[in-house]
């Protein structure tokens, strides 16, 4: 079991979704509900905190089969990790502007995310889902999410939009693919 309460997976249980909005950034999380909330939040950081996708060939991720801490939620898919040769362990690197956006979409986000940047031993570039496996908070804003909330991912159009890419991505986050 790890830290937030999820069981420990083996990669088979995530996927690895473009993140909306960035040029093929594709972290490996945990599928389902966890997937659309931690590649939601992704998106949201992308935009309003640090762009991710500009570090090639990759500056993020998510899921690990080995971690030196034995309970990571990054063993459940349930943590990501982004911007991290710019925010590196344990060293406050974000300026008091970019903390004050990050705690506002924490607020957006609705206790469904924690920031590691309110650690003792601050890890900046690290957010997990904050709540246990089975939480219905987690379901009940996945999908809200998914109708639309924040205007990250939404309803499929009035009209059938025939984007095989798009379909595919919709079909990761929901663990159909």
């Amino acid at each position: 079991m790890t830290e937030n309460g999820w069981p420990q997976v083996g990669r088979a249980a995530c996927v690895n979704p473009v993140v909306p909005g960035t040029d093929g950034a594709r972290p490996e999380v945990r599928a389902g509900d966890a997937a659309t909330i931690l590649i939601a939040w992704c998106a949201w950081w992308h935009v309003n905190v640090r762009a991710i996708d500009t570090y090639w060939p990759r500056d993020y991720w998510g899921w690990s089969a080995t971690n030196d801490v034995w309970n990571s939620n990054h063993l459940s898919g349930t943590a990501v990790d982004l911007n991290a040769s710019e925010l590196p362990w344990q060293r406050w690197t974000m300026s008091d502007d970019e903390i004050a956006v990050i705690e506002h979409g924490l607020r957006l986000f609705e206790g469904t995310i924690f920031w590691g940047g309110h650690w003792d031993r601050v890890d900046q570039m690290h957010s997990q889902l904050a709540l246990p496996e089975g939480d219905s908070r987690i379901g009940e804003f996945a999908e809200r999410l998914n109708n639309g909330h924040l205007g990250i991912y939404g309803p499929p159009p009035a009209e059938a939009d025939n984007d095989p890419l798009w379909d595919a991505v919709v079909d990761q986050l929901r663990g159909t693919a």
